[in-house]
Order: structure tokens, then sequence, then C-alpha cells
């Protein structure tokens, strides 16, 4: 028992001895470890074969008129529906449907026998109050005719001139006529009808000038002044010129746009109204870049913009504005005057990084933009 005790105190003693030694092996099970070297990360560039390729045209900035455009209708300048002022029986009708008139063109007649018998006897009473006027103010003269009565007969005169002056009026209302020269868009009576104080005899409307109304945003309002030339494109294919006459001050409460009228000429009276019609108000020329529709995407702030290659064949996103828009192309600002614009990969690349561009001729662009919505 003894020697098992001593041998595992001489045990004890020779690992401790070992500990102590501060040997590699212990240092490696039980020691602390060794402190790490600062590792320093460093960025190698990426290999011309490794980098995406993009396709690019290469585009130069053109003049191009800034436009806004403006979608509407057309509309008469004036319109109006012509109304009995008296009453009575239509007795004659003077026009039909589409009819042109002048100013001061008789539309319709009420029988005017009852009003013809009111100014008779109208200048009757007149004729009668004359004389009563005349004979007072000379007994008056003599001092036979005191001043209040002399003054009463020339009220009575007075009264009975203005009878007659409203039954003259109302006589000259059985006439109804253009109030100015247009077209006779709809009549609402024939001959034989009854019509009372305020009923519709027909629809008037002016043929020249006539206006093409539509709305423009709130930041739009502000580009605008009257007298600026406008071309106008109408539904029926043609086009026309006139001038923006009217911007309004107040905006429209549901959309907040602003009305706007363009003058137009149509002296043959050929343009109807509410035709839609599309109004481009014309500005000064900038610098602008024609390209397809399809190449505009949105930054991280949501600007509209197009993805270049830098002179470094970096990509760029360039933000720009949008001048006007065609059937097939738009045409954008705020590009350098000569600029590359990748056409094909733009939705593979990132801004900032390195591509390799390969140029498009004109030949290949068609077929080369058709595929650049797919690839955004």
């Amino acid at each position: 028992m003894r020697s098992s005790v001593a041998i595992a105190a001489l045990i004890a003693l020779a690992l401790i001895g070992w500990f102590a030694s501060g040997q590699p092996a212990v240092r490696a099970l039980f020691g602390p470890a060794e402190p790490t070297a600062q590792v320093t990360e460093t960025v190698v560039e990426q290999p011309i074969e490794r980098r995406a390729r993009v396709r690019v045209m290469l585009s130069d900035a053109q003049p191009v008129a800034r436009e806004i455009v403006v979608h509407g209708r057309t509309e008469p300048d004036r319109q109006v529906v012509l109304k009995a002022e008296t009453y009575g029986r239509v007795a004659e009708v003077f026009v039909d449907n589409g009819s042109i008139v002048a100013a001061g063109d008789p539309i319709v007649r009420l029988d005017p026998r009852e009003r013809e018998a009111m100014v008779a006897q109208a200048r009757a009473l007149v004729r009668q109050r004359e004389l009563e006027d005349e004979a007072a103010r000379q007994l008056g003269q003599r001092g036979y005719q005191a001043e209040n009565r002399v003054a009463e007969v020339a009220a009575f005169l007075e009264a009975a001139r203005a009878e007659l002056r409203q039954r003259e009026v109302e006589l000259g209302h059985t006439q109804i006529a253009a109030p100015f020269a247009g077209a006779v868009d709809e009549r609402f009576v024939e001959v034989g009808d009854f019509v009372d104080i305020g009923d519709p005899i027909a629809d008037l409307i002016e043929l020249d000038p006539f206006l093409v109304t539509g709305e423009v945003a709130q930041n739009q309002r502000a580009l605008l002044s009257i007298g600026m030339p406008v071309s106008v494109d109408l539904a029926d294919g043609r086009t026309i010129e006139g001038r923006l006459r009217f911007v309004a001050r107040s905006a429209e409460a549901a959309t907040r746009t602003f009305r706007v009228e363009v003058e137009v000429a149509n002296g043959d009276g050929s343009i109807p109204a509410g035709m839609s019609a599309t109004s481009k108000v014309r500005f000064a020329e900038v610098a602008a870049h024609e390209l397809s529709a399809a190449l505009l995407a949105l930054g991280t702030h949501h600007e509209l913009g197009v993805k270049i290659v830098d002179e470094q064949d970096v990509v760029r996103f360039a933000p720009v504005d949008l001048i006007r828009a065609d059937s097939d192309s738009v045409w954008v600002a705020g590009l350098p005057d000569q600029v590359r614009v990748i056409v094909v990969g733009q939705g593979f690349v990132q801004d900032g990084e390195s591509v390799l561009p390969v140029a498009v001729g004109e030949a290949a662009l068609a077929s080369a933009t058709g595929t650049a919505e797919a690839s955004r």
C-alpha cells in the first residue's frame, strides 16, 4: 500500500515539473493562444474577362423645342341657347338645324298681332297726354292753372311714353334674332308651337374663332404665358396652329389642374365642337437626345434617368429631364452633348460597375433596343 502511494507521488511530481518546463507541447495543449496577425483586406481589380458586356449607342444631342402636351377637346368661343323673352305662338321659322347665320338674322318670329295692337293703343294714349300737357302748360303760363296740376299732367305724359316704349320692346321680342354670327346647332320649336317667357328657341354656336381647351398640371402652369404659339393635332388627323389665350388662376378642386384655352381660326367652320385634340405648347429649343422609351429607368430616389458608360468604361446612372414624347421615342435633356447610352444589358449592371462596352451600329440598333425592355 505504501509503495503504491509513493509511486503516485513520484508521477505527480514528474508532471508538475514537465508543466513548469514550458515545453512547446505543453503550451500547445494548455497555454494561451498565440495573438493572430492583423488581416488587411485588399480590393483586387476585376479581370477584364470577368466584366459584364453591354451594348452601347453613341448619341449626339440635337436642338429640340421643349413642349407641354395638353389633351383636351374643341369648344366654341361662344355658345348660347336663345330663349323667348315674351309669350306667343310661333308664326314663322327662318332657319333649320345647321344653318349659318349672321349677326341680326331672324331665327323665329312669334305672332305679333296682339303686340301691334298694344303698341297702337299706347301711341294713342301718348298723343292724348301730349295734348293735355300742352294745354296745361299754356293755362299755367296765363295763371289759369295751378303749378301742381301742370306737373301732374306732365307726369301722365311721361308714364304714357314709358308704356309705349315697353309695348314696343315687347313687339320687338316677337322676332328672335341671332346675337352674333354662327351656326344653328339645334332648333327647338316649330310653326304653331306656343312658347312662354324663358322657353328655349334655338342653340347657336360661334364658328370663328374656335377654342381648344384642356388642363395642365400645377408644375406646368408657371411655364405658360398668354400668346405662346401652340400646335394642335385634331382627332381627324389635321394639324392646325393657334395661340394660348387663357390660363386659369384657380385650380380645379378635384384634380388640382388649371384650365387653358387655345384660340384657333375656323373661318370655314370645319372644326366641330367636342372633338378630341392634343395641344403642344412650344418653348425655346434645348439640347436633347432621342432615345427609345424602353431605355428609361428610375433611380434610387425615383428620379427618371438612363444608364450610360463614362470614359473609364464605368456604368453611371444619369438623371434626365423629359422634353417631349413621340409615338416611338422620347427626347431627354440633362446628358452631355455626346454620350454612350447602354441599350442592351442595363438591367444586369449597377451604377459604378466596370463593364466591357460594345458599340452597336445603326443597322443593329433596331434589334438591340427591341430587347432592351426584356434586359431591364
